[in-house]
């Protein structure tokens, strides 16, 4: 972990309220590992920083990426940011995903695709991947191009049907037809998705990591307001997470 002054090298829209940022972050960007987070400085748009997944990275050019939705100020402060400005960040931050070896399954939700897209840039060429996304609608799925800039070409699962299978990511990967006995799935995005995938790898018997989200105060497990109920007691999503394997998690008192 690092506070890191970083300089923003480019921001992109990639629909209406999701943005792409990229910073000259060298030290972070020398240890982050997928799944793991940063929190932003928001310029003092808001009193704590924003925590935000870690989208990609390339040590060797001293570059982290960050894909964030812009849903208070915090978030639309970063919106406006412009190439050559400052921003402090601390990162990384969190325990990440563990892979196995085993053919993997990357499963994103929303604006929990970010981490997948960097899992999978890590995971190309060494095991076979297969990608599952989700969105409302055809223009909410985003990183679709960077997945298929991998080699890979995400099945799509959208709500309203505008692409890909009309329904959830469980409608899509069970109408696939994709093996799912000897897989590692992996996945980040809404908690009503992540426990439905929980159930899903409970009855199918294959192993399943998650990345939660939870409302994160300092982001590196002080101030203690982000524990989820697990099997090994209260723990902290900012610290002993925010990846868990599924079956760690007590589903069941999760709000």
């Amino acid at each position: 972990m690092f506070r890191e002054n970083a300089i923003v090298l480019a921001k992109r829209p990639l629909n209406k309220d999701h943005y792409l940022l990229t910073l000259k972050a060298p030290r972070t960007a020398s240890e982050g590992r997928p799944g793991q987070f940063a929190e932003l400085d928001t310029k003092r748009a808001t009193l704590l920083r924003k925590p935000i997944s870690i989208a990609n990275l390339d040590a060797e050019k001293g570059e982290v990426t960050f894909v964030f939705r812009t849903v208070g100020k915090g978030t639309k402060a970063l919106s406006e940011l412009e190439a050559g400005q400052d921003l402090d960040l601390i990162g990384p931050l969190g325990n990440g995903f563990t892979p196995t070896g085993k053919p993997a399954l990357l499963i994103g939700g929303g604006v929990g695709t970010p981490p997948m897209w960097f899992l999978a840039s890590r995971l190309k060429g060494r095991v076979e991947t297969k990608v599952v996304l989700g969105a409302r609608s055809a223009e909410d799925l985003i990183l679709r191009e960077e997945f298929a800039a991998l080699g890979l070409e995400p099945i799509a699962a959208t709500d309203d049907g505008s692409l890909g299978v009309k329904g959830t990511v469980i409608d899509a990967i069970l109408g696939s037809g994709l093996p799912l006995g000897e897989t590692e799935a992996y996945a980040c995005g809404p908690l009503p998705m992540l426990k439905a995938l929980a159930e899903l790898a409970e009855k199918r018997g294959f192993s399943l990591q998650v990345s939660l989200e939870a409302y994160m105060g300092c982001g590196v497990g002080v101030c203690v307001g982000c524990v989820v109920p697990t099997s090994a007691g209260m723990l902290r999503v900012c610290k002993e997470g925010p990846v868990f394997n599924s079956k760690e998690i007590i589903w069941s008192k999760i709000r």
